[in-house]
């Protein structure tokens, strides 16, 4: 029995013609250590494994080059073992990942690779190889959040042409039934020869094309889950920031590398500029806005959260879904937004308003009393997590029939200001702003458009001179500042004015990078808005600072032309100076181009599209038919020899050769130009042409000078039989026609 399943075995797996091209080997190779190489880069798997999959493939390639002549049965089938051991172990690593089957996948089809490296004598082997590696880079572009993806896909790319370029050699040898011997060097230029003249066709060719805008996530990706056991904190932890006692009390702090809002306090008289550094990486289809706290306590220095409630929400399997109460009253737009942590960041989950699903890499979260969501650690770099949120569509509408006289009145923190005579000015200015102005909606737009027309947004603001109140100070005499400033005055005085209001931190959309697909979000794109409550509708949110607005409810979508967004992300990259500008020029150009295109009827592009293709047609067939004449002419030049212009009798023999091409009588290259003579004179059905052929010939090969009369006899037999065909003589006769 055991000798009859070997019997099976082996001729499932038969003898096949090993591959001996070392060259071919080592470029198969080449290609897959840079596809699993850059796939680890993105540091998703451990350092140990990182190192381990290089090393057992090349010791694999190693091992199939020495034993590529034996059968290797017993090495086969432990491989064999080993594959269904790998599948086993990622059926069981899936049921920990179901929702993002990424990782997974990606780590099977690693070591899938690394097994199959032990086993490729022949060349079919080595194809699979390189079609693996292709599926490994492809794979790799859904982990990639940077720009190291593409150096490795570059390089990948150049390896596998060259790859193609031994494939070639290989088979065309087969074929030769002999050694084609070509240098590695000369191979490895063409091929990097090759690889740029497909670069040069491919990349005009991708910013030409529209690029879909849309986040089509198939997975929702998150970091690897933790169990929370035990009771932990709702409130916001900065490590950056903390400390005893009351921060009021003491000096403003900053620090550029963490945002003083991501605290459970705010302090207006903090100053300095956050850096640039990215801090989150987000999927999305539009430019959004990230909330992550809410104060609703002002103190006159900054603000505070008064409520310490929150709620705890668990599951036992993703997603979490916060509830956060309340209902729309109008349409919602879903949107799915996956989050990648560059930087470490303060337990803050990130989210556009508002959350409804969220996979995140906890068992269990906080929802403070708010709406915002509390991790139970902090975010370190490299967590992963996904959101699910209902926006809801407000329009001015639907917004200026709310709060209704049933509608709960909102909490009386949200309309409490500190007793102090500068509260007065703040509350005469409130009424002078708002008085023409009936409903809670226009109100809210003229204290913003106030704000944002009167008021100077710098953030080489001066520290505050004097003690009193932070927002009068900035009302009334500094009248410039941060979005801090301006998200408190428009709150306080909507306060004043008897509109709830509160203040909210988090961060901006950032910038789009083309190249990732991914919003780049810096330290400094932390930002504080405004929300004013509008009874059932809800909290709605406004941006009194200069040059920020809220997003639009049916989101701001990048346009889906590729060109224009690169040079524009990369003036941005530049961050100022004239190649900056360049960019940014040339990036605007381009939109405009594509703008003005779009606009131009569809009919008036199917026209010219058509008109085009006609012109292109027309002058092909005219280029041909030139170019044909040419040939033949060059054809007849050339059996008359490199002098025929000295003498004005084989000037006449040419005019009359084309002339007879026109006709379908060409000479052929085979033929003699006595051989020629005869053929035409058959056809025109007279001697003229042979006779003036015959004396051609003297002219061209005897020895001695041509006699006059016989010059002016040829002369004349050429101008006959000139005027006998212009004269259409014989036209009616089918001609033989010779090959050209």
């Amino acid at each position: 029995m055991f000798g009859r399943l070997v019997g099976v075995y082996s001729r499932l797996n038969p003898r096949l013609v090993p591959e001996d091209s070392l060259g071919l080997r080592f470029s198969v190779l080449a290609s897959i250590l840079i596809a699993e190489v850059t796939i680890y880069a993105m540091g998703y798997y451990g350092a140990a494994e990182a190192v381990a999959v290089p090393v057992l493939t090349i010791a694999g390639f190693g091992y199939s080059w020495k034993y590529r002549r034996q059968r290797n049965l017993l090495m086969k089938f432990v491989l064999s073992v080993l594959a269904i051991t790998v599948a086993i172990l990622f059926a069981r690593e899936l049921t920990t990942s179901f929702f993002d089957t990424r990782l997974p996948l990606i780590k099977l089809l690693l070591w899938l690779q690394v097994l199959h490296s032990f086993d490729v004598p022949a060349r079919r082997d080595l194809k699979f190889s390189l079609a693996s590696g292709l599926t490994m880079i492809a794979a790799g572009a859904v982990l990639s959040t940077g720009m190291e993806y593409i150096i490795g896909l570059a390089l990948f790319s150049v390896a596998a042409v060259v790859s193609l370029l031994y494939f070639q050699i290989a088979e065309t040898s087969q074929n030769a039934d002999r050694l084609l011997k070509t240098g590695p060097v000369r191979i490895i230029a063409y091929g990097v020869f090759v690889w740029l003249a497909g670069v040069m066709v491919a990349v005009p060719l991708l910013l030409a094309m529209p690029q879909s805008t849309q986040a089509k996530l198939q997975s929702l990706p998150i970091s690897s889950l933790q169990q929370i056991f035990g009771e932990f904190s709702p409130q916001v932890n900065n490590p950056v920031y903390s400390g005893d006692g009351n921060p009021f009390d003491q000096p403003p702090r900053f620090d550029p590398g963490s945002y003083y809002g991501f605290n459970p306090y705010m302090d207006l008289r903090s100053r300095g500029n956050l850096s640039d550094d990215i801090v989150l990486k987000v999927r999305s289809d539009s430019y959004d806005l990230y909330r992550g706290i809410v104060f609703d306590r002002y103190n006159g220095k900054g603000w505070e959260i008064t409520s310490e409630a929150a709620e705890d929400v668990s599951a036992d399997e993703q997603p979490i879904f916060p509830d956060i109460p309340g209902r729309p009253v109008s349409q919602v737009r879903t949107k799915v937004q996956s989050f990648f942590v560059e930087a470490d960041l303060p337990n803050i989950i990130f989210a556009s308003w508002k959350p409804e699903q969220l996979f995140f890499p906890a068992n269990r979260i906080k929802v403070d009393s708010y709406g915002s969501l509390r991790s139970p650690f902090e975010l370190t770099e490299g967590t992963v997590y996904s959101v699910i949120s209902e926006q809801p569509l407000y329009s001015g509408k639907i917004l200026r029939s709310y709060p209704r006289a049933s509608d709960p009145p909102a909490a009386p923190e949200y309309t409490a200001l500190p007793d102090s005579g500068e509260m007065l000015d703040v509350a005469r200015l409130a009424q002078e702003i708002t008085r023409d102005h009936p409903d809670r909606y226009d109100k809210a737009l003229a204290i913003e458009g106030y704000l944002k027309q009167n008021y100077t947004y710098d953030l080489g603001v001066a520290p505050q001179t004097r003690e009193g109140d932070a927002v009068a100070y900035f009302l009334f005499e500094e009248k410039r500042g941060y979005c801090e400033h301006f998200a408190s005055s428009m709150a306080v005085i909507a306060r004043s004015a008897g509109i709830p209001a509160r203040v909210v931190t988090g961060y901006t959309g950032g910038s789009y990078n083309p190249f990732t697909a991914l919003w780049e979000v810096k330290q400094s794109d932390a930002h504080a808005w405004v929300e004013i409550y509008f009874g059932s509708a809800g909290w709605v949110p406004f941006d009194p600072t200069p040059g920020f607005d809220v997003p639009a409810s049916q989101g701001e979508s990048q346009s889906p032309w590729l060109a224009g967004r690169i040079f524009s992300y990369l003036g941005d990259v530049l961050g100022g100076g004239p190649a900056s500008g360049v960019l940014a020029s040339a990036g605007g150009a381009i939109k405009s181009a594509i703008g003005f295109a779009l606009g131009i009827p569809l009919m008036l592009l199917v026209i010219l599209a058509s008109a085009f293709a006609v012109v292109a047609w027309g002058g092909r067939v005219a280029s041909s038919r030139f170019l044909r004449e040419r040939r033949r002419r060059n054809q007849v030049k050339e059996s008359l020899g490199a002098d025929y212009s000295k003498e004005s009798l084989l000037k006449e023999y040419l005019r009359l050769a084309l002339r007879l091409q026109k006709r379908g009588l060409v000479r052929r290259t085979d033929e003699t130009l006595r051989a020629f003579a005869r053929r035409v004179s058959g056809f025109l059905e007279a001697e003229e042409f042979a006779e003036l052929s015959a004396i051609v010939e003297l002219l061209r090969y005897a020895e001695d000078p041509l006699p006059d009369p016989a010059r002016q006899r040829a002369q004349s037999l050429a101008r006959g039989l000139m005027r006998r065909l212009d004269s259409g003589e014989k036209t009616a006769r089918k001609p033989v026609t010779g090959l050209s």
